[in-house]
């Protein structure tokens, strides 16, 4: 609603003033509600005022150049001015109280559009509500808003958020008004414009369509176009779109006006920032919610797992502890509750009182850990014996396995015992087993031998016919005592060794002389290659030509007619160096593996039926680990073999364990 004309008061310093513009008023008939003469000093506060004095000494400057709404006449000039005077002023407020009452409406009206921009729930609402407003707002041609989509779109020349209102979303008016949008190398408003004036006072610029030819034929669509008013939209973190009015050519923009302008295009900024963030806010708490969602399903997991590895782990006849890093036990299953109850175990001291060696009855030292010398590699794969010799008893074997990330961190050990209880067993029966019969057979087998040799020192059996008879029977004797002897060798748990000054060089030639009568049949060739002069080791003499007298014949039995055996004698500052090698079947890698187990034998040779028990390079290698020294092999099928043994240059007469409790 407009407000009531208010009327002119007409301020008369002094009586003459007075009494001639009441008589010019009335005289003209101006009636009260137009204009009301009133005597004495300036005194009026508010609404237009018409000052009449005699002189313009009496006027009263301070109070007529307080308000645009002020004016003056000279008691001379009452008669003939005084009622036009009181007209033009009363017009002239009335025009500015008009437009004073139309800014107040349009600031109102920029108030409520602010307040629905920064109502909208997503940017293209904002954008609609925003261009629609302005241009109802400022009676514009249109409106035109160009925002990023987050923060990240700065990032990005041509931002992703257009909207006109008039056509609506707008995917190429980022192109369309590139020529008018703000750089942003810098936060001053004035060097962010790139093709744009300077802003004014405003931070409003006014820029000719020229500078957008593409906008204005799509706007104007080839009417006389008239301005861009551009405004720009600040958003967080330094990123800026802006608010582009087309106007007519008949528009032109108040100051008034432009403010406004600018401080809507603050309010887009600030509203386009807040969705920005809560869009954030959003997404963190959507991502919070996964992870924490996710969170929850693997710790469910993990208690399900830890679960099922629990009931795995205590349901097997195995008993699996594992430790961390600094050798720490950390879990472990029911069946080392077991062995640890057998075994006494002290979990203050983390020693056990009933832990036994191979025999049984050797109690292993109070202070040895068998667990850590496990984990630090020292005792992997020994049987001991737990519990009280006078009652149960369990045999069992540790193996440590290093448990790591993918990674390669490690995270610690997994320290396996397996219950070997039975299988003990079977190898000592087993063992009393050979031991009894190869006694048993040993007996006669020496009566029949010490017979024969008796009825050949006494009688000539050639004169008597049967000369090739007897020599067999006497050759097979001699066969089926070596090898008892043999077997008595393997279940011998202690290998007894004689060390004294030996040379081998000599010791091989012995032995290669031994066997070349047998290769005239086989026309096998022997050789032997040994450095000249002696080469002198402290070893068991007869068990190393035993060991040597093993790998030729193995040779030989393995390898075809016309083929080549070498013997290879070296030595370097420790050790002597004996090699055999043949050019033979050879051993694959799978077979190698168990080549020295007792009574092994390759499928081949089983199939081939060659002549053996399985147990000659068993007795090698115990003779070698008695000396302290190491055998090997390298064989591929059908390329030879080569053995190889490495014996110290002093040995020590110790005995040692000459096979391992293995089936």
């Amino acid at each position: 609603m407009p407000r009531s004309a208010v009327p002119i008061a007409v301020l008369a310093l002094d009586a003459t003033c007075a009494a001639e513009a009441r008589a010019t008023l009335d005289a003209a008939g101006v009636a009260p509600s137009v204009a009301t003469v009133t005597e004495g000093p300036a005194a009026r506060e508010r609404g237009p005022v018409l000052f009449v004095a005699s002189s313009i000494g009496d006027l009263p400057l301070d109070a007529l150049a307080s308000s645009p709404d002020r004016d003056y006449l000279l008691v001379d000039d009452v008669a003939d001015e005084l009622v036009v005077r009181v007209e033009l002023l009363r017009k002239r407020s009335a025009r500015r109280r008009s437009r004073r009452e139309a800014a107040e409406k349009l600031r109102d009206s920029a108030m409520q559009l602010t307040w629905a921009i920064h109502m909208a729930e997503t940017l293209d609402a904002l954008a609609q509500t925003a261009t629609g407003g302005v241009r109802e707002l400022m009676g514009a041609h249109d409106a035109l808003l160009v925002i990023p989509s987050g923060p990240d779109g700065a990032k990005d020349p041509i931002p992703n958020v257009s909207w006109s209102a008039r056509d609506g979303r707008m995917p190429h008016l980022g192109e369309l008004i590139a020529p008018l949008m703000p750089s942003c190398s810098t936060r001053d408003p004035n060097e962010r414009w790139t093709a744009a004036p300077r802003l004014d006072d405003e931070r409003v610029a006014t820029v000719d369509p020229a500078q957008a030819p593409e906008l204005q034929r799509h706007l104007f669509a080839g009417a006389e176009a008239g301005q861009f008013t551009v405004v720009p939209v600040d958003c967080d973190d330094g990123v800026t779109g802006a608010l582009v009015v087309a106007d007519p050519p008949t528009a032109h923009r108040t100051a008034f006006e432009r403010s406004l302008l600018a401080y809507i295009g603050i309010q887009i900024g600030r509203a386009a920032s807040e969705l920005w963030l809560r869009d954030r806010e959003r997404y963190a708490r959507e991502q919070l919610n996964q992870t924490s969602s996710e969170l929850q399903r693997l710790l469910d997991e993990m208690d399900e797992l830890g679960v099922v590895i629990r009931s795995i782990a205590d349901a097997v006849n195995v008993g699996v502890l594992f430790y961390d890093t600094e050798n720490h036990p950390k879990l472990h299953n029911r069946t080392v509750e077991t062995f640890l109850a057998l075994a006494g175990f002290d979990p203050v001291t983390g020693l056990s009182s009933h832990v036994y060696a191979s025999d049984r009855r050797t109690r292993v030292k109070q202070d040895k850990n068998i667990i850590s010398e496990t984990i630090e590699g020292d005792q992997r794969g020994l049987i001991y014996w737990i519990g009280d010799p006078e009652g149960e008893q369990r045999a069992i074997i540790t193996e440590a396995h290093t448990i790591a990330r993918p990674g390669g961190e490690r995270l610690g050990s997994a320290v396996v015992t397996y219950d070997v209880t039975d299988l003990a067993n079977a190898i000592e029966i087993r063992e009393e087993y050979l031991a009894t019969v190869s006694h048993e057979l040993r007996t006669p087998l020496t009566s029949i031998v010490g017979y024969l040799d008796l009825i050949a020192d006494s009688h000539d059996v050639e004169a008597l016919g049967f000369g090739k008879e007897f020599r067999t029977i006497q050759r097979s004797a001699e066969q089926m005592l070596t090898l008892i002897r043999d077997l008595l060798s393997t279940s011998t748990h202690d290998l007894a060794l004689r060390i004294e000054p030996t040379d081998v060089s000599t010791l091989l030639t012995q032995s290669v002389s031994a066997f070349r009568p047998a290769l005239a049949e086989s026309h096998q060739k022997l050789e032997l290659h040994a450095p000249q002069g002696t080469v002198l080791a402290h070893v068991d003499a007869g068990r190393v030509k035993q060991v040597v007298d093993n790998l030729i014949s193995n040779a030989l039995k393995y390898s075809p007619e016309s083929g080549v055996i070498t013997v290879t004698l070296d030595r370097d500052q420790t050790s002597v160096i004996i090699a055999v090698a043949d050019n033979g079947r050879g051993i694959s890698k799978s077979d190698q593996v168990r080549l020295f187990d007792r009574f092994f034998r390759t499928r081949e040779v089983r199939e081939a039926a060659i002549q053996g028990v399985g147990i000659g390079l068993t007795i090698v290698k115990a003779i070698v680990d008695a000396h302290g020294g190491t055998i090997s092999v390298q064989s591929e099928p059908g390329h030879g073999s080569t053995f190889t043994v490495r014996l110290p240059l002093r040995s020590e007469a110790t005995p040692l364990s000459n096979l391992p409790m293995q089936p």
